[in-house]
C-alpha cells in the first residue's frame, strides 16, 4: 500500500470483576448453565498507536522493539494476529503502552489490548465494526487465535465500558448497565483499592485447570454458588442505600468460593497478604482475573482505614485507589 501517513491513537480501559468470574467460561454456560458476572471498567488503560510506515517494514513496540519485513515474522502474538486478520502485512508501525503490565495483571489487560488493536486496524483500513457485540466477539476470537485461553467477560467489559451485569446463556452474552447511583458509586470508590501482589501470573495453566474443574461434578457446585453470589452482589449494588458491610462480606465469600474452584488460584504468599489485609481492617477482597498473582482487589468498610492501610503497605506493596470509568475502547485521535 502507498504511504499515506494515516495514524490512529486509541485507549482501552482495564476492568475489575467483582463476582461471578469463571461462569463466563464457555465450558460452563454451553452445557445449559447460566453464567453471570458483575464488573466495571476503571480509569486505567492500555494505549495503542497504529500508523502507516514510510517503508515496507513492520515495526511493533512493546516490551521490545521488533522490526521485520513482513507481519508473519512478528513475535508479539496479539499484534501479529490483529494485523494479519485485517490483511496488513507490510508498511505498518504499532506502539503498545499500558498503565500496568499488559499480561498477568488480572485486570483484563490482554483483552483490552486486543480490543484496541482491532478498533485501530479497522479504522486505518476503513473496515466497519457493526456494533459492540461484534467487536467483543472478534476480540474473543482473535485472542483465541493468538493462543489465549479464558472466558468472555473481559472482551465485553473493555468494549462496552462502565459498570455492567453480564449474562452468559445459550451461547449468547447479554450486557446490562448496572443501575447504581452516583452517591453509591462514590461510597464504593472511597472503600475499594488495588494491591499489587508483586507477582505476574501465567494464565494458561490456571485457565486449563479451571476448565477441567468445571467438568467435575464436585467442583461444579462451587461455580453455581459463585453465580448465585454474583446476583446477590448485583442486588446490593443496585439497592437505594448500599450496605458496605454486606459488600465486604460478599467479596470475602466469593474469594473463598473462587479458591475452591481452582487450587492454582492462590498460593501461600497471596493467602498471607490477604490475611494481613484482613487483620488491618479489610472486610473482603479477591485476587483479580484467573488468580495466581497480579492485582488483589480489597474493600475496607471505613475510608480512613483504607488510607491507613495503603500507607502501611508502602514500599513493600503498591496500593492504588480504584476509580470507575464509563467509557469502553475508543479512538482518542486520528489524522484522517
Amino acid at each position: 500500500m502507498l504511504f499515506n501517513k494515516r495514524q490512529v491513537y486509541l485507549r482501552s480501559p482495564l476492568r475489575v470483576s467483582f463476582a461471578g468470574g469463571g461462569t463466563d467460561l464457555e465450558s460452563f454456560y454451553s452445557q445449559g448453565e447460566k453464567g453471570h458476572v458483575v464488573s466495571s471498567t476503571i480509569d486505567m488503560y492500555n494505549y495503542v498507536s497504529i500508523k502507516d510506515m514510510f517503508d515496507s517494514n513492520v515495526r511493533v513496540h512493546h516490551a521490545e522493539i521488533e522490526t521485520e519485513s513482513i507481519t508473519s515474522r512478528i513475535k508479539h502474538n496479539y499484534s501479529r494476529t490483529a494485523l494479519e486478520h485485517y490483511g496488513i502485512f507490510k508498511g505498518i508501525e504499532v506502539i503498545l503502552t499500558s498503565d500496568v503490565m499488559t499480561t498477568g495483571s488480572g485486570l483484563g489487560a490482554s483483552s483490552s489490548m486486543m480490543s484496541g488493536l482491532i478498533m485501530g486496524c479497522s479504522a486505518l483500513r476503513d473496515k466497519v465494526i457493526k456494533n459492540k457485540t461484534e467487536h467483543s466477539e472478534l476480540t474473543y476470537k482473535l485472542e483465541s487465535d493468538a493462543g489465549t485461553l479464558g472466558g468472555r467477560q473481559d472482551q465485553y467489559a473493555t468494549v462496552f465500558g462502565g459498570f455492567n451485569s453480564m449474562t452468559f446463556e445459550n451461547g449468547k452474552v447479554k450486557v446490562r448497565k448496572v443501575k447504581v447511583s452516583d452517591p453509591n458509586l462514590k461510597k464504593l470508590e472511597d472503600r475499594f483499592f488495588l494491591v499489587f501482589t508483586n507477582m505476574a501470573r501465567e494464565i494458561r495453566s490456571i485457565q486449563t485447570n479451571l476448565g477441567l474443574n468445571i467438568l467435575d461434578d464436585e467442583k461444579r457446585k462451587h461455580f453455581h454458588d459463585l453465580r448465585d453470589l454474583s446476583f446477590e452482589f448485583l442486588k446490593e449494588v443496585e439497592s437505594k442505600n448500599i450496605n458496605t458491610k454486606s459488600i465486604g462480606k460478599l467479596l470475602h465469600e466469593g474469594w473463598q468460593l473462587k479458591k475452591s474452584t481452582n487450587n492454582h488460584t492462590t498460593n501461600p504468599f497471596i493467602d498471607q497478604l490477604y490475611n494481613t489485609l484482613r487483620s488491618k481492617g479489610v472486610t473482603g477482597g479477591k485476587v483479580l482475573g484467573a488468580g495466581g498473582g497480579g492485582f488483589l482487589l480489597a474493600f475496607a468498610d471505613d475510608p480512613k482505614i483504607k488510607e491507613k492501610i495503603k500507607y502501611e503497605l508502602y514500599p513493600n506493596f503498591i496500593a492504588l485507589d480504584l476509580k470507575f470509568s464509563n467509557k469502553g475502547t475508543e479512538i482518542l485521535w486520528k489524522n484522517f
